[in-house]
Parts: C-alpha cells; structure tokens; sequence
C-alpha cells in the first residue's frame, strides 16, 4: 500500500488544492531543519515535501488517488469482502456462445479486478504462439480447447513486483501468477488442468493492463519520471534515493551543472522485455524553487544575485 499523503499533510482526500497548500506551507516551516532542531526535523521535512509534491500538482494528485482506490479494492477483494461474480450469456452470430465475467464491490468503478468481454470460441486460437505462457514460456494452439478471453486491470507495483492475483471465473477460484516486470496490454495464458480452477479443455488469455501511476509513466520497456532538484543542486551535483515500484531503491548521481530537461538514464531498472533482459529508467530533471525559505536563504538569494551577472533574456533559435 503507497503511503498516504493525505495523512502526512493532515488534510482529508476531498481538502482542496488552497487547503492541501496551506497545510503544507504551515507543517513545512513547523519542521523546517533551519528553524526545528529536533531530531527528527529533516526527515518530517522531507516526508511533507514529498507528499505535496504529490497532492501539489492536480495530474500527479488525480493519479495517486486512482491508485490509492485500486489498492482499497485489491485489499477488499483480498480479504473476502463483498466481491461476488456474475455472468451475461448471450448467442453470437457464428452460433457460438458469448460470456462476459464479472466481479463487483460496493462500487463497481473500485474493482481492480474487473474481467470483461468474455469471449469463448470452439476450434479457434485469437493469439496462437504469439501470447506469452504465465509460466515465462510459449503455448501453440489447442484446437480442442475452449479459449475465454479477458482484460484485467493492475497496478504498475503488482506488474514491476510479479504478484499473484487472486479472481474470480465463473463458480471458480483461481490465481493468476503476473510476469514479474511485464508490459502492459501484454497477453498471458494459462491452460486448464482441472486442479486449477479450468477445465482441462479450456484455456485463459489474459491481457494486463497497467493502470496509471502517481509517480512513474510507461513508454514501452521503459520507465519515466521526474526528480526535482535544488538550484544548488543543480549546481554542485547531488545523490538522490529513488524508491522503484517494487519499493526497492536505487541511487541515482545527479552531475554537477546539469540543466532543467536534460534526461538521466537509470540501466535494466525499466519493464521486461519482450526479448531479453530490461527497460531502462528515464527520470526528467526538473529545477525546484522551494516554496518555504528562512530569511537567512533569502539573504543568500540576494547576495548571489548582486555578484552574478545572469540576467533573464528570450532565447535564440538555433
């Protein structure tokens, strides 16, 4: 479960953005390391800083709070709560069956583990070698199986970390063992055995898709972000610990004099791919005035600007 940032600010999930900034202006200067001398000071800085970073800007905070519902409802489904299933049956023009399987919480659009457009076709393969076996390898196609296919959605942390899904199919009970690291939309099957929760003539192909996330943007194999930086920073360099979706961490250098938008690559820390090995990590830098600065920072800015000969000025094409 992501941390929530709503109760580091103390704010509740419905503040608006004035009361989000005022509760963060008011808890930054409260633990600001240069005016609280507790020993605890910076690391309370740090926490409400990252937390408005979040809630702070309307994107980011639209994002965290979608996860924040999915993992509400993976909990729920989790712990055996209300989710139930259902099935629509009605005829296809080829004389086949259609099923759509459901599962349902209080509120349906909470549901992290919806399956829709239930699809089974006697004698016919929609993926063939083409869909990757849960179990890492290739399946060909079975012309005796019955095939259903569905979409289920996840979180980026479920698909970076390989978790096991419980869900519903029909009467069934079954888990579903995620890729560790697989790209979204990507395809997986899983054939029946009977011991499985699948008749041993049937076979699910599911495809996974990541939901958005509060922090990190998917492009393909690769994973990007952003990491904002001090002027200073910017400056003289800087170290930084980025926690990864699976809440591992990994230390990022940030060179000395590096510019707003100049890109740092991250090797293998981004999804599986397709054919061998990892994605990378790409993280956008982004300069960061601080909104909250004691009097003593002022003075620096002053003193910087009166022996520094940098004016603002339009830029040239090139």
């Amino acid at each position: 479960m992501p941390r929530n940032y709503y109760e580091v600010l103390g704010v509740p999930a419905t503040a608006s953005a004035q009361e989000i900034k005022k509760a963060y202006q008011k808890l930054a200067k409260q633990w600001h390391p240069d005016v609280n001398k507790a020993q605890e000071a910076e690391s309370r800085f740090k926490e409400v800083a990252e937390a408005y970073e979040t809630l702070g800007h309307e994107r980011r905070r639209a994002q965290y709070d979608e996860l924040l519902k999915h993992e509400q409802a993976r909990r729920e489904y989790e712990n055996g709560g209300s989710a139930s299933s259902s099935g629509s049956r009605s005829s296809t023009s080829n004389g086949g069956t259609r099923y759509e399987y459901r599962t349902h919480s209080n509120d349906a659009d909470e549901d992290l583990f919806d399956m829709f457009f239930g699809e089974r076709m006697n004698g016919f393969d929609f993926f063939g070698d083409s869909a990757r076996a849960f179990t890492g390898g290739y399946m060909g196609a079975n012309p005796q199986a019955r095939t259903t296919k569905a979409t289920m959605n996840i979180t980026l942390e479920q698909a970076y970390r390989g978790d096991q899904l419980p869900i519903k199919l029909g009467d069934s009970n079954i888990h579903v063992k995620i890729p560790e690291r697989i790209q979204t939309d990507r395809t997986i099957r899983i054939r029946g055995t009977g011991s499985n929760g699948i008749r041993a003539n049937e076979e699910l192909l599911i495809t996974l898709h990541i939901l958005p996330h509060a922090i990190f943007r998917l492009d393909g194999k690769h994973l990007q972000g952003t990491l904002q930086i001090a002027p200073w920073e910017a400056v003289f360099g800087t170290q930084s610990q980025i926690q990864l979706p699976d809440w591992s961490r990994v230390k990022v250098k940030v060179p000395a004099g590096i510019q707003a938008g100049q890109q740092l690559r991250i090797p293998g820390k981004g999804m599986k791919d397709d054919e061998h090995g990892y994605g990378d990590l790409m993280l956008e830098i982004e300069v960061i005035v601080p909104d909250i600065l004691s009097e003593r920072e002022r003075e620096l800015y002053r003193e910087l600007s009166r022996t520094n000969g940098y004016r603002a000025h339009m830029k040239r094409k090139s």
